[in-house]
């Protein structure tokens, strides 16, 4: 059986403030929210994923 491959939803509460500078941001890229952020995501995971000093800052900066 071949194993299907299906989008997933990756919901995120934020506040509106957030919303209108995440939309603006889109905007003025010409993507849309999922595009922009499949391509944050994935350019964070590329540059941090196998360097432990970059994920001990990135905790740093979180909290």
């Amino acid at each position: 059986m071949k194993s299907v491959s299906r989008n997933q939803i990756v919901g995120v509460r934020s506040s509106s403030d957030f919303l209108n500078k995440f939309d603006e941001l889109c905007g003025r890229l010409g993507y849309n929210r999922s595009e922009v952020i499949r391509y944050c995501l994935k350019r964070f995971l590329n540059e941090h994923w196998n360097n432990p000093e970059n994920f001990q800052k990135v905790r740093k900066d979180m909290f």
